[in-house]
């Protein structure tokens, strides 16, 4: 089995690693999240992390954000090229964002997805609690000390006390 890392990019790190995909849908969401990232967040506290292998290649991106408080753990944009989709790589840097975020001692995990990403993230385990106001689904939950692997077993024993 592959080993996997990730690395931190900055800005212009992500914008190099990006210009290299070559399918127009994956450029796409590259570019709208870069600007999206640019309106709302400074890359100077944090930018994007990219999932590699071995040989150090990009494989899958995920932008997050661990609150000041260290409380929350908040997925933006994931996103695997085109190329490297069905591998199993948004599943494998979510696993090590989550562990990355229970080294820090954080609680909860906080995300919208789009429709489009429904069965991704449901397959993984997570509930939703509602739509926000732009239509994507929310979805806030504890975080698990046993991080992504946690999140099914958590789920199935859905308590709205204890959520």
């Amino acid at each position: 089995m592959p080993k996997y890392h990730l690395q931190y990019l900055g800005r212009e790190a992500y914008v190099a690693s990006t210009a290299l995909i070559q399918d127009a849908e994956s450029t796409r969401f590259a570019n709208q999240s870069l600007a999206w990232w640019d309106r709302h967040f400074s890359w100077n506290s944090q930018g994007c992390s990219v999932l590699c292998d071995e040989d150090n290649t990009h494989l899958c991106y995920l932008f997050f954000k661990i609150d000041r408080y260290g409380e929350y753990l908040t997925l933006y944009n994931l996103f695997t090229p085109l190329i490297s989709q069905r591998q199993g790589h948004a599943t494998q840097i979510l696993r090590l964002v989550l562990d990355h975020a229970i080294t820090k001692h954080v609680r909860r995990i906080t995300f919208s997805s789009v429709s489009d990403s429904l069965d991704f993230y449901t397959y993984l385990g997570f509930m939703y609690w509602g739509i926000n106001d732009i239509g994507d689904f929310y979805c806030n939950l504890p975080l698990p000390k046993d991080g992504l692997a946690g999140i099914i077993p958590m789920t199935q024993t859905y308590n709205h006390s204890s959520m």
